[in-house]
């Protein structure tokens, strides 16, 4: 897919005419007509202000690298909701804990949930890591 077929696939994409897409550009209909023809390319200012408009990169649109997905997002999203849960859950039963035994077995406890909560923020950062290198 080249210049001219990203900028027709993201015009249709948002459910924009050649005009309106034009409107909102700044340039008349037939210069969008000549982007998606491959007869010219947009200037950089025009570029860019169809990246905030479709809410692409810039490199999606002169490129093709692909946007970050919404859906990738959601998940990451989740994934930190997912674990704020778990790290709630675990305090409040380290809270729990820490009322019903003495000093000594609190101080374990407590190192025990540091090592866990290490341990969960290394599973975090790996599977963003994952997330990151699908995405290039």
């Amino acid at each position: 897919m080249n210049i001219a077929d990203r900028i027709q696939y993201l015009r249709k994409q948002n459910g924009y005419s050649q005009e309106e897409l034009a409107d909102k550009v700044g340039v008349s209909r037939q210069a969008v007509s000549k982007w998606e023809s491959e007869q010219s390319t947009p200037d950089l200012e025009k570029v860019i202000i169809m990246s905030e408009l479709f809410e692409v990169t810039t490199d999606y649109i002169l490129k093709g690298i692909e946007p970050v997905s919404t859906t990738n997002r959601k998940t990451i999203r989740t994934l930190y909701v997912g674990f704020a849960l778990i790290f709630a859950i675990i305090a409040g039963i380290w809270s729990f804990a820490a009322n019903r035994f003495n000093y000594d077995e609190i101080i374990l406890i407590t190192l025990a949930g540091g090592v866990v909560g290490f341990g969960i923020a290394l599973i975090v950062q790996v599977i963003g890591g994952m997330i990151s290198n699908k995405k290039q």
